[in-house]
């Protein structure tokens, strides 16, 4: 979705630009047949052009501004919502906790059920589970508690995690406390 709305948004531009150069030729083409027909460009003529060439390069710079406010809402809006997601985040854990921790029955399958749906609505927004055991350690997505040594994984490679980390459209909002083996 992302990639869809930058690929629209350097397509509107180079619309722009093509708009803009055809709308100056065409009038500069205009302009020059006039004076061409006068003999001589009188002052009339070259303020025509003047205003011609104001005109253009204001339509241009409103166009610019438009798309540059568009990115810039987006942006407000995918930054607001991850904001929300990572303070939403602390209620997400005590729900795993409560998860870990009850017994099986009723309330068990309530906050299963209470649990599911409230990912469920996380996961619509773009919220992410950074996948993390037996991975190679990234320091873009993981955040390195500890080291332990192990002869059951390569060097490097994620063996417990901690605490989950998050990503929101592909921006990392919450790391992954993991801890590393070392040989």
């Amino acid at each position: 979705m992302a990639k869809a709305k930058k690929h629209d948004e350097s397509k509107l531009n180079e619309d722009v630009e093509e708009i803009t150069k055809e709308k100056t030729e065409e009038i500069n083409e205009e302009v020059n047949e006039f004076v061409a027909e006068e003999g001589t460009e009188d002052p009339a003529a070259a303020e025509i052009k003047n205003l011609n060439d104001r005109l253009l390069r204001l339509q241009a710079d409103f166009l610019n501004y438009k798309s540059r406010s568009e990115k810039e809402k987006s942006a407000s809006y995918g930054n607001a919502t991850a904001d929300l997601i990572l303070d939403l985040l602390p209620v997400v854990d005590n729900l795993e906790r409560a998860l870990a921790a009850a017994e099986e029955g009723p309330f068990k399958e309530g906050v299963q059920m209470v649990y599911n749906q409230f990912m469920g609505i996380l996961n619509k927004k773009g919220l992410q589970e950074v996948e993390a055991l037996h991975k190679p350690f990234d320091h873009n997505v993981h955040y390195g508690v500890a080291f332990e040594e192990s002869e059951d994984h390569d060097d490097g490679t994620i063996i417990d995690v901690l605490q989950k980390g998050y990503t929101v459209n592909d921006k990392c909002i919450r790391p992954s406390m993991v801890r590393i083996c070392r040989k």
